[in-house]
């Protein structure tokens, strides 16, 4: 036997009033739980960007991304992109779908070095969402396998002169923050790090900007 439902147009009026005010109202949530977050984050970071430049300028892309520069960054670095990458907590459904695969907020720093690295280096979580496609394509390029440090949780590969790319994993990974990607090229920019912004708080801003000092000069 079939059954069927016969929705009168008042009450279909209803239900679309219904699932309109769920999505308005998750995206609103989510965009000021984006925002409070994204602007803490931002707070958290004016105690090291000191160390590496005296001006930074920031701006919003979006509701889930913040971008911050510095031009005149501090030798040997030339120039410096800090990005606060978060997940599309507006959006119910894209949310569902990349927390799934692996998204999280994460803290990207792309740092531009006075003279290019003897090696090339790509180290990353491979459950993270951002180091999928650059992994494989390591591989395409048949990169040979790099060793973790004890403690370092990440995949690495590459080629040049590698000797000193346990010692850059181990530095990466020093900040308390999971470290989600290294990546070092010869091209621009030369230095990739990603960290996962899990209780940044009890972690020192000044310690991720020595880090990516210390990184630079190993170079």
């Amino acid at each position: 036997m079939i059954v069927l439902w016969v929705i009168s147009p008042e009450a279909g009026r209803t239900l679309f009033f219904v699932a309109v005010v769920v999505v308005v109202g998750w995206f609103a949530v989510g965009t000021i739980l984006n925002v409070r977050k994204g602007n803490a984050v931002a707070r958290w970071l004016q105690e090291g960007l000191p160390l590496i430049g005296q001006k930074t300028t920031l701006r919003w892309l979006g509701s889930s991304a913040v971008e911050l520069k510095i031009q005149d960054a501090r030798n040997p670095l030339l120039h410096v992109e800090i990005f606060i990458l978060m997940e599309p907590r507006d959006v119910p459904f894209l949310w569902g779908y990349f927390h799934a695969r692996g998204r999280r907020d994460i803290l990207i720093a792309r740092c531009r070095v006075s003279s290019a690295p003897v090696f090339q280096l790509e180290a990353g979580n491979p459950r993270a969402w951002t180091t999928r496609g650059a992994q494989k394509e390591a591989i395409r390029k048949q990169w040979v396998p790099v060793p973790s440090p004890q403690g370092v949780n990440v995949v690495a590969y590459g080629e040049g002169r590698l000797e000193t790319a346990p010692e850059l994993l181990t530095l990466a990974a020093g900040c308390q923050l999971p470290l989600v990607r290294l990546a070092i090229r010869r091209a621009e920019p030369e230095i990739e790090v990603q960290w996962q912004l899990l209780r940044f708080g009890n972690v020192s801003a000044r310690r991720v900007f020595e880090l990516l000092l210390q990184i630079s000069n190993q170079l």
